[in-house]
């Protein structure tokens, strides 16, 4: 009987240790930003006058741009993957230089998750490309490879008005500089039927 009631209240404790690790698990991950997916158009028409203005072939980009851009694109991509088994309830991207930190939140079910991925990027042979270095789940770093993270190379051309080619494009703090190539002629006719 004393046995019976030693496996018992042993049981008991290792389910109540489990529980108290799963809870603390769960409060850990929980995200620590607000994040949400809203993101603004952006007024390329505006952006386009001003580069005529100055006569310089080069459009600027701030980091809530590039936000905004990077938002809609997400949106589109995960609407066209269709059902996944995890939600992505908001973002934030950050620049740094060459470096880029993006802000996660997410859910699966009802279990709410936060983190961020840190990544240095460039701009080579026509594609900007996205290395990542870390993941960070509060004050625990994981390597990439863990979420199945790999180098992201993307054609940014598509995310730019029709008559104008990307050339290059440099890194500052908090925003980027997009060199172009491009037509004076065709990109007064653009804005002309805007």
């Amino acid at each position: 009987m004393k046995k019976r009631r030693s496996r018992g209240r042993r049981l008991l404790l290792l389910l109540l240790v489990f529980a108290l690790l799963a809870a603390a698990v769960v409060w850990y991950i929980r995200p620590e930003r607000s994040l949400d997916l809203n993101y603004s158009e952006i007024r390329w028409k505006d952006k386009l006058e001003r580069m005529i203005e100055t006569r310089r072939p080069e459009v600027e980009l701030t980091e809530k741009e590039l936000n905004d851009l990077a938002k809609q694109n997400l949106i589109r991509a995960l609407q066209s993957r269709g059902e996944l088994p995890v939600k992505i309830t908001g973002t934030q991207f950050e620049l740094a230089g060459h470096r880029l930190t993006v802000y996660l939140n997410g859910a699966w079910g009802a279990l709410e998750f936060g983190g961020e991925a840190r990544y240095v990027m460039e701009y080579s042979r026509d594609r900007l490309v996205l290395i990542p270095e870390e993941v960070r789940v509060r004050s625990l770093s994981l390597p990439p490879q863990i979420f199945g993270l790999g180098k992201v190379e993307v054609d940014p051309g598509p995310f730019m008005p029709d008559p104008v080619v990307i050339r290059d494009i440099v890194f500052h703090d908090q925003q980027i500089t997009v060199k172009l190539t491009l037509d004076w002629l065709e990109i007064a006719r653009y804005l002309s039927s805007y």
